[in-house]
């Protein structure tokens, strides 16, 4: 049996690899009590870049805490952790947190799959887009299906793997569903992003 976390956010509504799927009610990562499990697939995460920035506790208690929480609750589970494209140059408080569980999944003593990514809700709900920012990622009814068959195919060798639909922009990405989206730069953010993924 497979426990799938963060089952009820934008990733976790679109993936079908069958799991075990507790709400944060009745699973909270940062308080629960282990029930056995074959694999953990760990995407629950406190994605509000801007405002991690000022909820700081929050954002480290679920990204961080929460993880090491999993870990230790299954030390000899193979684990994926869905990880973000920031986690490579983490430039702000979300992406230090994400890096930081990028290190402790490291250390976990069973088989780990680390999966770097980035997903957008379709269609593109903002009005406007970065024109510089460059990504792997797409929208999350691209990626989810793509994540299903990296975890469903994973060998249990411990790796970090990219997953993504090809180098393009945000502006790229938010065209293909909002035509008249405005352009504008990665350095207009209120908080610091990376502009490229690699």
């Amino acid at each position: 049996m497979i426990l799938l976390t963060g089952a009820s956010g934008l990733l976790g509504r679109h993936l079908e690899i069958e799991a075990d799927r507790p709400t944060h009610r009745d699973l909270d990562i940062c308080n629960f009590e282990p029930k056995p499990y074959d694999l953990i697939v760990h995407s629950a995460a406190y994605t509000k870049v801007e405002q991690a920035e000022t909820d700081k506790m929050d954002c480290f208690d679920v990204n961080v805490r929460g993880t090491l929480n999993l870990l230790t609750a299954y030390p000899n589970t193979p684990f994926v952790y869905i990880s973000s494209e920031y986690a490579h140059k983490p430039l702000n408080f979300y992406s230090v947190t994400k890096s930081l569980a990028e290190q402790l999944v490291t250390s976990h003593t069973a088989p780990y799959l680390i999966i770097r990514t980035l997903f957008k809700p379709y269609p593109w709900p903002y009005e406007k887009a970065y024109q510089d920012q460059w990504t792997m990622g797409d929208y999350v009814t691209y990626i989810a299906p793509k994540i299903d068959q990296a975890i469903m195919g994973w060998d249990k060798k411990s790796k970090l793997i990219y997953i993504g639909t090809g180098r393009k922009t945000m502006l790229d990405i938010a065209r293909e569903t909002k035509p008249d989206v405005i352009p504008n730069s990665f350095k207009e953010s209120k908080v610091k992003i990376p502009s490229d993924y690699q």
